[in-house]
């Protein structure tokens, strides 16, 4: 059955209706007419793929990666970086009327994005030690795709590829301390640095617009540090005040961007090995090992700008109408999903969105970045 692409949903889904039914179809881009095969029927919707492209969209180009439809990764190298990062914003956009129940957007700034060649910097490699294969599970399977070239990966992570010798030896070490995945495989997580890369909990340093981060490979650090330096810019552009609350700090990310400024930073983090990274990424950030609503309850206390970073779940119920309650005048809201992102902001009673700005962080692929400045009214 053919099926006329109306607009983009969440993870660079193509969204259609049949007989008045919701239909996500993967690989298929805005007003585009496509054939698909189903893939999953829920109650209120349909899954499906495209199996045929019979009116292709003008954005619509040939996948870069040879292994693209075998890799589980980067699912969406069907247009250009710059196309993606527009599509990326009208999915933020809509989330934020739609889910958000938004009266008015935020002014957007213009989309952020980068070259899909050799930006990520962070991968999770899987290894069969027993059997000497190493590479990325396979699209939506559980079979091992091992790879000579990523054009994705930066060049040290690329250069594991094609020598795996030391992913056989660090799989050999997870596989000892049960790092196993459910299907067998040791999980080995790479992060490459300014001048190594680091394997399992190594510590490396990473430069980014001046600023000497440690990272390790288990930890979370962005995976394309080449655009970190405009999301810098736009949250240190927008800090108000004297006093800044970094909930889910990670690593001391932004806390580390108010270093010599003479401000007051509390650091909030749950995760005991990023927040011992934090404290030599931002030694004079006030840091605290805890969940962000269990701080809260204890320690809350009025600041003049929260910066809030959290998971693709989003703020959690428990700690939303607690980070209402300090009473910030602004809260700067980065997000990886804008779904959760709009959920929470159309909760956040007494904050007006006034500003927002997406960044392309994994282009060939169908997350998004973005991040938001919402003020109290």
């Amino acid at each position: 059955m053919a099926l006329r692409i109306e607009k983009m949903a969440s993870d660079a889904l193509g969204i259609a209706r049949d007989e008045g039914r919701m239909v996500f179809i993967r690989g298929a881009l805005p007003g585009e007419l496509v054939e698909y095969e189903v893939t999953e029927r829920k109650s209120g919707y349909t899954a499906g793929e495209v199996t045929a492209v019979l009116e292709p969209s003008p954005m619509r180009r040939s996948p870069v990666c040879p292994y693209y439809g075998r890799c589980g990764g980067c699912s969406f190298q069907i247009v250009s970086e710059h196309d993606s990062a527009i599509i990326k914003e009208e999915i933020v956009r809509d989330n934020l009327l739609r889910i958000g129940k938004l009266k008015e957007l935020p002014e957007f700034m213009e989309p952020v994005y980068g070259e899909f060649s050799g930006y990520r910097h962070r991968a999770r490699f899987h290894v069969d030690f027993s059997g000497g294969r190493w590479g990325f599970l396979g699209r939506k399977s559980s079979e091992l795709v091992q790879l000579e070239h990523c054009p994705a990966l930066s060049h040290g992570l690329d250069a594991l590829l094609s020598d795996g010798r030391r992913l056989l030896e660090q799989g050999r070490s997870e596989m000892f301390r049960n790092r196993v995945s459910s299907i067998g495989f040791s999980e080995v997580s790479a992060f490459e640095g300014d001048d190594e890369v680091s394997l399992g909990d190594k510590a490396v340093t990473v430069t980014v617009d001046g600023i000497r981060y440690y990272v390790s490979a288990r930890v979370f650090f962005q995976s394309n540090p080449s655009l970190l330096p405009p999301l810098f810019s736009f949250v240190r552009e927008n800090v108000i005040g004297e006093s800044i609350m970094d909930l889910y700090s990670g690593v001391g990310t932004f806390s580390a961007l108010f270093e010599g400024s003479g401000r007051k930073v509390f650091a909030v983090e749950r995760d005991r090995e990023c927040l011992a990274l934090s404290r030599k990424n931002a030694p004079s950030a006030l840091s605290f090992t805890a969940d962000v609503a269990a701080w809260g309850k204890r320690n809350g206390r009025h600041v003049d700008t929260i910066i809030v970073d959290p998971p693709r779940t989003g703020i959690s119920a428990e700690a939303l109408p607690l980070i209402l309650s300090w009473g910030a005048e602004r809260i700067i809201y980065v997000s990886c999903s804008s779904a959760t992102a709009s959920r929470d902001i159309g909760r956040m009673e007494g904050y007006r969105a006034v500003k927002a700005r997406v960044f392309d962080f994994y282009p060939g692929t169908g997350h998004e970045e973005s991040a938001f400045v919402l003020d109290r009214v």
